[in-house]
């Protein structure tokens, strides 16, 4: 199967997570009301904040490896896999304990101690969201990445019905427990599928080496590292609003807002699932050409679609509160139009820095996502006031995100040779620009919204192609991107 049709199915089930996210969110705003579903934010963001911990580092460290070893060294993939499986079991168990017994001083921490019966159950979403993103990455690793889809998809419909389901049965807690259930699910079936098909293929041959735990460790250490220090970069503001603000109102709308900006990281992140063991196979195989040309094309067409999503959120961004959430939301708009910048460019640094960890330069989005991390935090404590509010964080991540795409632009020069041209930028940053100040023109009352932000979204594309920007070579480069083998798995 080609990558383009990996990005495709990929990107197909990722919308699908993407459109069964927002249903569960604006559920939990409209069930809960604003003042609960601040604490709805506070708990799971939290809790997603520390599963990433163990969740993500190492699955992501076993596919980097699964990846480079499929073609050269086939039998190495039952001892990488139960190498990762060990390390993320173990880490999981301390994770896991430390949260639990931790709880009561979190939510001190957090200037509400009534929250610690909550955090404590949400304690038990770690292991199981561990458990799910092994397998996730596993498949990842063996190229198998139709089965991911699968598997997505099958979260997405989950999460709704489970979710959803007993939040409207249980309230609040319903609402924390039913991630614990959905992850568990999948990972029993993901389980079962690769015991029924996968593992066949790889059979554990006694006369191999195995694969040392030691260089799993040392790649998934600054991985886990960088992980973490995003998601804390990007949820830092929350827990700001809430602990300085002491207003559950005020988080709730800042956590619908928060919710509405993530939308270009779900839109993007099939691309990171994709980018990860291409970039390490390039690399592995020193076809430095390849690396160069799929950082590219990924940065190139990121940017070509970020800038018109970004527009449209920020000039659609109360009729897009209501519409997820309610009338009683809209008065988080303005920290939403600030919040849609920010983590808009937040997300080009994230999937792009997908490209440094497959070509094992872990360290440049480490060191970038560190100091990111206290300049967003100084900049919370400074703007998160009783004048400014909740739009004082999302102000905070704005003027972080440049500093850090400025970095990375930086970084991928100097380490890949990939960059845009000046004259792109212009011509993309204008037809954004101007999609922008359109949309406050445009009808955007009730759902009309959506057809004016079609149109401009059109518009923008036009205006790319008469400038000459957009043409039928954009999508060329992605054949170079083929490692060049089969997917299939060989024993």
């Amino acid at each position: 199967m080609a990558v383009t049709a990996y990005i495709f199915w990929l990107g197909l089930a990722e919308i699908l997570f993407y459109i069964s996210g927002f249903i569960v969110h604006s559920a939990a705003g409209r069930i809960l009301g604003p003042a609960d579903y601040g604490v709805y934010g506070i708990i799971i963001t939290l809790t997603i904040l520390i599963a990433s911990l163990i969740g993500n580092g190492i699955p992501i460290a076993m596919s980097k490896f699964l990846s480079a070893e499929l073609t050269k060294k086939p039998e190495l993939i039952p001892s990488i896999k139960r190498k990762a499986a060990l390390a993320q079991l173990l880490l999981m168990a301390v994770i896991t304990t430390g949260f639990f017994a931790g709880a009561p001083l979190i939510a001190n921490l957090l200037r509400d101690p009534g929250l610690t019966s909550l955090l404590r159950i949400s304690a038990f979403i770690i292991p199981c969201y561990a458990a799910d993103s092994f397998y996730f990455y596993y498949y990842t690793g063996i190229h198998q990445f139709n089965m991911q889809s699968i598997l997505k998809a099958l979260r997405s419909v989950l999460r709704v019905a489970i979710i959803v389901g007993l939040g409207y049965f249980l309230s609040l807690e319903g609402f924390i427990t039913g991630y614990i259930y959905v992850s568990l699910v999948v990972f029993l079936i993901a389980l079962v599928i690769d015991q029924l098909i996968y593992a066949k293929h790889f059979k554990v041959k006694k006369t191999v080496q195995t694969f040392p735990i030691k260089k799993l460790l040392a790649y998934a250490l600054p991985i886990t590292g960088f992980l973490v220090l995003y998601q804390t970069l990007i949820s830092l503001d929350l827990f700001v609003v809430k602990a300085m603000l002491r207003d559950d109102y005020a988080t709730g709308l800042f956590n619908g807002a928060f919710t509405i900006s993530q939308i270009p990281n779900y839109l993007f992140y099939a691309l990171t699932i994709v980018l990860l063991p291409v970039i390490s196979h390039s690399t592995a195989n020193e076809h430095e050409q390849k690396t160069t040309d799929a950082i590219n094309l990924a940065f190139r067409m990121m940017t070509l679609l970020l800038v018109p999503i970004i527009a449209l959120i920020i000039g659609y961004a109360e009729p897009l509160m209501v519409f997820f959430f309610g009338a009683p939301y809209s008065a988080g708009a303005g920290a939403l139009q600030f919040m849609a910048f920010g983590v808009g460019l937040l997300t080009l640094f994230y999937v792009m820095s997908f490209a440094f960890q497959g070509a094992g330069k872990v360290i440049i989005p480490l060191k970038i996502a560190f100091f990111a991390m206290f300049l967003n935090g100084g900049l919370n404590l400074l703007l998160v006031n009783q004048t400014l509010g909740i739009v004082g964080a999302g102000i905070a991540t704005s003027i972080t995100a440049i500093f850090v795409t400025l970095a990375l632009f930086y970084y991928l020069k100097k380490e890949f040779s990939a960059s845009l041209k000046i004259s792109s930028l212009l011509k993309i940053f204008f037809a954004g620009l101007t999609i922008l100040l359109l949309s406050f023109f445009l009808p955007g009352q009730g759902l009309l919204f959506i057809f004016s932000g079609g149109f401009l979204f059109l518009f923008y594309l036009g205006m790319l192609y008469f400038l000459k920007e957009i043409d039928r070579q954009d999508l060329n480069l992605i054949v170079k991107m083929l490692p060049g083998k089969s997917k299939k798995p060989t024993a």
